[in-house]
């Protein structure tokens, strides 16, 4: 049965971000061999390459993403660049799309306020850790991260960042592929693009704790369902890390 889970969602109507996919032309010149996964076909390690391989782009790409803390420390603001970093270390296209796509703005808003002071719609539910929105009509596309959440969120960024490459960085055909894989299980846009998300913490995480796992709605039920032979946590892995050994059953031996 398909989650139609509608509560603890970014949204309190279930809105979800309007942003034109990335033009295919620019798309190609910067091919993602994950997709490969998702389309029937298959890819192959990489087992010499570095996993850090586009460590210096990704962190030139994050240092020039604008960035207003609100009052934050200098270190949570390091932080939350790390963390953006960390995540895009591993694929250089993947980097190069962002760079390519809608300019991106991050806010780390205040302890205890509201979304919508900082610009975000009156729909944002008040209780969440961070969101990634955009509509056509603004320059750039927004996340936002609690303050006080990031101490005991350690993938937030990773998360509202992985809604921002699915977004930003993918084209509508590249993420046809993602709802199609995903419809027949989660059902909604809003549970599909959760799944994503959630997906791409466990990639700058070892696992996922027992605080995790117990998150109410989509977000503790998808982390508590997480596999290593998931032919989606496959995709996920060859999208952010291509050099590390893909998830995945082993081979036998011959």
């Amino acid at each position: 049965m398909a989650y139609e889970l509608r509560d603890y969602f970014e949204t309190q109507d279930g809105s979800r971000p309007t942003t034109a996919g990335l033009d295919d032309a620019l798309a190609k010149k910067h091919p993602i061999a994950a997709f490969s996964i998702l389309r029937g076909g298959d890819v192959f390690e990489r087992s010499s390459a570095k996993a850090d391989i586009a460590r210096g782009e990704a962190e030139a790409y994050v240092a020039a993403i604008e960035l207003e803390g609100h009052g934050a420390e200098a270190a949570e603001i390091a932080r939350v660049r790390q963390d953006a970093a960390q995540l895009l270390a591993g694929n250089p296209a993947l980097v190069r799309r962002m760079a390519i796509a809608k300019a991106l703005r991050i806010d780390i808003a205040p302890p205890g306020g509201a979304f919508t002071k900082l610009g975000l719609p009156r729909a944002m539910s008040s209780h969440v850790a961070g969101v990634f929105w955009d509509v056509p009509e603004w320059s750039k596309a927004r996340i936002v991260v609690r303050r006080e959440r990031l101490p005991d969120t350690p993938a937030l960024v990773a998360h509202e960042l992985g809604h921002a490459i699915f977004y930003l960085a993918f084209t509508d055909a590249e993420r046809a592929l993602i709802y199609d894989l995903l419809r027949p299980t989660f059902g909604s846009r809003a549970s599909m693009d959760e799944a994503f998300a959630i997906y791409t913490e466990r990639e700058v995480q070892s696992a996922f704790d027992a605080k995790d796992r117990a998150a109410p709605g989509i977000y503790g039920a998808v982390r508590r369902q997480w596999s290593n032979d998931q032919v989606f946590t496959r995709f996920v892995r060859k999208l952010y890390f291509p050099a590390k050994p893909l998830a995945g059953p082993g081979l036998a031996p011959i």
